[in-house]
């Protein structure tokens, strides 16, 4: 581990106690729940080098929040600073930032290749910011997508950004959801959407500076301009953070394979389309849907590789910065770390849109928190069944009343014949069958156990 502390983490003029999320965690003996704030969640995010896309209404303190970031973790943007600003705007070009032309006046020939040369310094910088880049249109915001990629193309060539292996990626929008009158902005291209492993919306009440950080703001000078910070480098460390939540990424957890499963195939199951997936009939099969698991099915279809990659390494992400808040290793519910994750890919393009603008107000975060809850109602269901996998048994398991509790246990021939002998009832039950009654998929339950069959 790095000699990384929270304290080092802390933003210097953005204001936000909010909790964003709340983890289970083990401390020592101790089982309880730890709130996260939105600053901890971006913190995650820049521990596993994941890109972040900001949105909101204008006045929510997007520019202010990243600006933080960029002075106080990576040195600035100016010269010895290790992260490179841009403006979004029409006339916009990436070639500002990486290149440069050098002319020799007293050369009787103008070589172009020669003249253009790279402003190497630049791309090794970490953290790439492009602020309001709805203000570019949508021709140019494709320009961004080598940034998002951690890429660079300069005459022919795809170079790295950043440097051992770290590169990041922050973007900042404003969105007004209710009639998008906003002048001068364009709409955000899907493709660069789904390039920004998570999606930050300021305006979601959850997420929003509670009422004693605006006390707390209000009692500062009253100056409305952005607030710079004095420069300080912490990217070493960052990066060191980052390399060993990587490696936790590469090792086989089955909680965490299992998350994936469900969101990514488990999401994609359609009961009414022919095929049984929801590749080309989300949501138009929805609306008049008798299928009983469609209240979970009907708001939302599966994530993409990208995106079931990001909420891993967010997950761990969330892990590291919660011991870092605690001062002390502690163990952290891997599918509750997951689903907590997973709250941050809403404009990923995997919700029902029709549901979000008819039942929500056009508020996808709301319509995301609702999916995270019903999803976390499935995840409930998995958790019995996942041991009896891992150690190669079928996923079956024997449901019973107890003192007026549910109780779950894997089915044996001891467990039948001692309720039986207790006049106890009881019913045997699959995993695949629970999960698709309760609109998840289950295909790839069989490939799942053959992991672990012994």
């Amino acid at each position: 581990m790095t000699n990384l502390t929270y304290e080092e983490l802390k933003l210097p003029n953005y204001v936000n106690s909010s909790a964003a999320v709340t983890l289970k965690v083990k401390d020592g003996e101790v089982v309880k729940d730890l709130p996260l704030t939105l600053c901890d969640v971006v913190v995650a995010a820049e521990l596993a080098g994941l890109n972040i896309l900001f949105v909101s209404d204008t006045g929510r303190g997007k520019t202010q929040l990243v600006s933080d970031v960029v002075w106080s973790h990576f040195g600035g943007h100016d010269d010895g600073g290790k992260a490179n600003w841009a403006d979004g705007r029409p006339n916009f070009e990436i070639q500002e930032l990486f290149e440069r032309t050098k002319i020799d006046r007293t050369a009787a020939v103008y070589d172009s290749d020669e003249a253009t040369q790279l402003k190497q310094e630049r791309t090794s910088r970490l953290l790439v910011v492009v602020d309001e880049i709805n203000r570019a249109p949508k021709v140019k915001q494709n320009e961004y997508f080598d940034l998002a990629e951690g890429k660079y193309t300069f005459r022919g060539r795809r170079l790295k950004l950043g440097r051992d292996g770290y590169t990041l990626f922050f973007a900042t929008a404003n969105l007004n959801k209710s009639n998008g009158d906003f002048q001068g902005t364009f709409e955000l291209d899907r493709a660069l959407l789904n390039r920004a492993h998570l999606t930050i919306d300021l305006d979601h009440r959850a997420f929003r500076p509670t009422p004693e950080d605006k006390i707390a703001i209000s009692e500062r000078e009253a100056d409305p301009r952005l607030k710079v910070a004095d420069p300080r480098d912490i990217s070493d460390k960052i990066i060191g953070e980052h390399k060993e939540i990587m490696a936790k990424t590469r090792t086989s957890d089955p909680y965490m394979l299992a998350f994936s499963f469900m969101i990514d195939d488990g999401l994609n199951f359609c009961d009414k389309d022919t095929f049984k997936e929801k590749t080309t009939t989300f949501p138009m099969l929805c609306g008049d849907c008798a299928y009983s698991g469609k209240e979970m099915c009907s708001l939302v279809k599966s994530s993409s590789d990208r995106t079931t990659k990001a909420v891993k390494a967010l997950a761990y992400g969330l892990a590291r910065v919660a011991e870092l808040k605690l001062g002390r290793a502690i163990e952290v519910d891997a599918l509750d770390a997951a689903l907590q994750a997973y709250k941050f890919t809403t404009y990923h393009g995997n919700l029902n849109d029709v549901v979000a603008q008819a039942d929500f107000g056009s508020r996808k975060q709301e319509l995301m928190e609702q999916v995270a809850g019903k999803l976390g109602e499935r995840i409930d269901l998995l958790r019995a069944y996942l041991p009896i996998i891992d150690e190669g048994r079928e996923p079956i398991v024997v449901v019973y009343n107890n003192n007026g509790k549910e109780r779950r246990v894997e089915r044996s021939n001891k467990v039948i014949d001692a309720l039986r002998r207790k006049g106890v009832s009881y019913q045997e039950k699959d995993l695949r069958n629970e999960l698709k009654e309760n609109g998840i998929g289950t295909e790839w339950v069989d490939a799942y156990a053959r992991r672990f069959k012994k």
